[in-house]
């Protein structure tokens, strides 16, 4: 069922990558799908690369270029190789960096073969520098080979998808419009988040074809900046997103107090977003009039029992999180109070999307203000 709604996700993406669940030695037999000879590159992360070197006798018919990728960026060093190269199998995380780079590039096919739960590094829409790169041609997982490798990180990532799912859900209803597009893909990523080994890459591979589509999240903003914090890994920076999100979505329609005449400094809040964004930052700017501040104030008291209920049922998701997270061995997050808060509180800038943080911010609810809004410290329980 996994696989169908992965393919069904891809498709409706424009993703074109074929998605295979085999032992690693299929890889040959894949490439030969697109080039049933000639000259190949077999690329592999440096922790893998006994494994990868073992498979060149099944490259039969191919003469066969390898390379190992260390922790050095080997990516420019490909382009010495013959420019009659036509197809590349990169083996692990780095490896499928630098090949998606060199691929684009050279117009080779790519098999990826991932060496950890994880799917950014396959299918997000351009390279850590920001240079546009095209997808695998394949993709091949192979359960026994990635083993335990990332899977706290990826449990925590998928349940991502969750976060951005309500973030959709609230922006509908505060803005009128609705994207119904990439709802349903990242409810569908959440729920197999929850499950086994191949269903959780096919929830981290099919967040990706939903941020193909659109990436904006202000959940997904909250996480960079955790990210951009350094020192944590990416489950940690998804396990404090998720929780802390949540605490902020249960307090604000519990027991948020909007405040009558409040006025946020969106200029200085707009300056503050620029420097991660640059000009898009201002573009985001919405300053609603007093008819308008009034009719929101209205339309909050009006949802906030729905949204109560929408809080609840995903504390039960992320309870669910919570015990796969530590049973596959994942980290508690070490985040100071005032780090989650200020990271939170500058999302709602981060996005075109009216989030929670950007309710807080409107409805003069944030809950540092003195007189205390929620009634305890926010952020303690995270």
């Amino acid at each position: 069922m996994c696989r169908e709604r992965l393919s069904a996700a891809a498709r409706a993406c424009g993703l074109k990558t074929d998605f295979y669940f085999e032992n690693i030695s299929a890889a040959a037999r894949i490439a030969k799908r697109f080039v049933p000879c000639g000259k190949l590159l077999l690329i592999a992360d440096e922790e893998d690369a006994g494994i990868a070197l073992a498979l060149r006798g099944a490259f039969a018919g191919f003469q066969v270029y390898s390379v190992v990728s260390g922790k050095e960026n080997v990516g420019q060093g490909l382009f010495s190789l013959p420019d009659d190269l036509r197809a590349v199998v990169a083996v692990g995380g780095r490896s499928i960096a630098a090949a998606r780079f060199f691929c684009t590039l050279r117009g080779a096919y790519l098999v990826a073969v991932p060496n950890r739960f994880g799917a950014s590094e396959l299918l997000a829409l351009s390279a850590g520098d920001g240079y546009p790169v095209n997808e695998p041609d394949a993709v091949l997982f192979d359960v026994a080979f990635v083993g335990g490798k990332g899977r706290a990180d990826g449990v925590a990532v998928a349940a991502l998808s969750a976060l951005y799912a309500e973030d959709i859900d609230v922006d509908g209803v505060f803005s009128g419009e609705r994207k119904d597009g990439c709802h349903e893909t990242l409810r569908q990523s959440a729920k197999l988040a929850e499950r086994g080994a191949e269903e959780l890459f096919c929830a981290l591979c099919m967040q990706e074809t939903a941020l193909r589509r659109f990436s904006g999240y202000p959940s997904r903003a909250f996480y960079h900046l955790l990210s951009g914090k350094g020192g944590h890994p990416d489950g940690e920076c998804a396990f404090a997103a998720l929780f802390y999100s949540l605490e902020r979505y249960g307090a604000l329609f519990g027991r948020g107090k909007p405040r009558a005449y409040f006025v946020p400094d969106y200029a200085a809040r707009a300056a503050l977003a620029a420097k991660y964004i640059g000009e898009a930052a201002y573009e985001n700017v919405r300053v609603p009039s007093a008819k308008e501040s009034f009719a929101r104030t209205e339309l909050f008291e009006e949802c906030r029992a729905h949204f109560c209920v929408s809080a609840q049922i995903l504390g039960g998701y992320a309870d669910k999180i919570r015990e796969r997270y530590y049973a596959a061995g994942g980290k508690k997050p070490r985040f100071e109070v005032q780090t989650l808060q200020d990271a939170f509180a500058l999302s709602a800038d981060l996005s075109p999307l009216t989030s929670v943080a950007a309710l807080e911010r409107d409805l003069g609810i944030p809950p540092h203000m003195r007189g205390g809004t929620y009634g305890e410290k926010t952020g303690s329980k995270a």
